[in-house]
């Protein structure tokens, strides 16, 4: 009977998901790092599959060198969500890629320390990359809002997942220390398993993250300092007059760019005057409108969910019961139950 390692199943399944995101995603605003993980993992997968179930010594020399570009890809991925990529190439090429030409080097002549660097390059990146989250959704400038809280625990989880890569190479690097190799197998098939499945997620998660460029050239942002009031004072002028939060592509930046204030202001003037990040401000106005055309026409809530800004139905009816408490259909019914019965329907506010 031919012996086919479970390496290789998770490795042919990796490659479907990678065609089926790439094929079922026509935009052109795909994060191409987050698509290179899912095909990096599953070429580790199948290296893996050849060491441990063929006994193939010469995968392990290449296993590592592989493993360094998975952090490297994670981070870039974030970067297109957090903010457009002005580095140099050469600063890039050199975040990216330093790691992995270390290993290539240590490989060839101090090969006992490459275990320790590949710990090392998945803890820096992983701290990294939750630094960057620290301000919650609002990170994501170049995010839409519709979608911003399932990116952002996306990318949290790939940094979590860097965290236990870590541990787990940790743990790999002293069994063979103390020669303690019986479970080694065990060991990586759980890790191969568990971390490259939550790599896998997040970057099926995020492979769509990033709202298509502006066709216009960017307005020059006025430096001046305006007040908190003065700054929420616009954004509400920009929501009330300008409807700007029907644009499904609508992201932090972009709104920025429209107020003409910079984006680090509009974040903090909102989360000090509503108490919360600016996708469940805006957020709000949506549900707000959405409300008005539940109860005012008859149209279906998909149609509706579109028309205020909304792209997915399952973030449309997670900020539609955050808002109001419960579901766009519960919302209608009791709508209409209260015309029958003479009774005011409350509107929710758009900073509930």
């Amino acid at each position: 009977m031919i012996f086919i390692p479970i390496e290789f199943m998770f490795a042919a399944q990796m490659m479907f998901l990678f065609i089926y995101v790439v094929r079922n995603d026509d935009t052109t605003n795909k994060n191409k790092p987050f698509l290179l993980l899912i095909l990096l993992s599953s070429v580790q997968s199948f290296l893996l599959g050849l060491r441990w179930g063929y006994d193939v010594e010469a995968t392990s020399y290449l296993v590592p060198i592989l493993a360094t570009l998975v952090p490297a890809l994670v981070y870039a991925g974030v970067l297109n969500v957090v903010e457009r990529d002005r580095w140099p190439m050469a600063q890039r090429l050199a975040v990216y890629y330093f790691p992995t030409v270390l290993v290539v080097g240590l490989t060839l002549f101090w090969r006992e320390a490459v275990d320790i660097v590949v710990v090392i390059t998945f803890l820096s990146y992983a701290v990294v990359i939750l630094r960057l989250l620290l301000p919650g959704t609002d990170a994501l400038r170049v995010t839409p809002l519709d979608g911003a809280d399932s990116t952002y625990r996306a990318i949290f989880f790939a940094a979590l997942s860097l965290l236990s890569f870590a541990l787990i190479d940790t743990i790999l690097f002293l069994s063979f220390l103390w020669e303690h190799v019986e479970h080694v197998p065990s060991v990586i098939l759980f890790a191969n398993f568990a971390a490259l499945v939550m790599l896998g997620l997040a970057a099926t998660l995020a492979s769509n993250s990033k709202s298509p460029p502006e066709s216009a050239q960017p307005r020059r942002i006025d430096e001046e300092e305006l007040s908190g009031s003065a700054t929420i004072q616009r954004i509400e002028e920009l929501m009330n007059d300008d409807n700007v939060y029907r644009d499904a592509n609508l992201n932090l930046e972009r709104l920025a760019r429209k107020a003409l204030i910079p984006s680090r202001q509009i974040s903090q003037a909102i989360n000090r005057s509503a108490g919360m990040n600016v996708s469940q401000y805006v957020n709000g106005y949506r549900i707000a409108e959405a409300c008005d055309l539940l109860q005012e026409t008859r149209r279906s809530v998909t149609d509706i969910m579109f028309d205020v800004g909304f792209q997915t139905k399952s973030n449309f009816n997670r900020e539609f019961r955050r808002v109001t408490g419960m579901t766009p259909q519960a919302w209608r019914s009791k709508y209409t139950q209260d015309c029958v019965e003479g009774q005011p329907t409350t509107m929710p506010s758009h900073a509930s």
